[in-house]
């Protein structure tokens, strides 16, 4: 069968969904990056195209919960903030809680780990975000960016 019968409404592009595939049998998360053909990109930003009538069950999933951010360690937080050219005190946050409500964006930013825009910028080490984006648009969008990488916390420091 395939995903785009098992779920209403259909996949929309950026969402994230997980597949239990035949053929061999295996379970895929990632989010949509097209729909025909149905194509997924996973946490490590490989695409992964399904062939049809291979999908065996389809549910949309939502952004990964992940630690209580608040828990984290002052000194893993600065060696991240370092490592991103960030300093100041952080504010932090789940980004499961930024994102909740947002529909997915069809597409993110195309860099991987780093990324700028003159001084703003972001990286992803493991499971966080380590900004100086203060632009909640902006920020919304460089959250998105990183749960495709497996993010799911966030830290901004001014």
């Amino acid at each position: 069968m395939d995903a785009d019968r098992l779920l209403i409404p259909p996949l929309h592009l950026g969402e994230r969904v997980t597949l239990r595939l035949t053929e061999p049998t295996r379970d895929l998360i990632g989010f949509v990056t097209a729909v025909a053909p149905l194509t997924l990109e996973d946490r490590h930003g490989r695409l992964h195209q399904i062939a049809p009538g291979t999908v065996q069950a389809a549910r949309r999933v939502g952004v990964s919960l992940g630690r209580d951010p608040r828990k984290a360690s002052r000194d893993l937080l600065d060696e991240l903030a370092a490592r991103a050219g960030l300093s100041g005190e952080p504010v932090l946050h789940r980004i499961s809680d930024l994102l909740a409500g947002r529909a997915a964006p069809e597409s993110v930013f195309a860099e991987r780990d780093d990324w700028a825009d003159g001084p703003r910028r972001a990286r992803v080490d493991g499971e966080w975000l380590s900004t100086n984006v203060d632009d909640p648009e902006l920020l919304i969008a460089l959250c998105w960016w990183a749960t495709r990488q497996n993010a799911r916390s966030v830290q901004v420091r001014g």
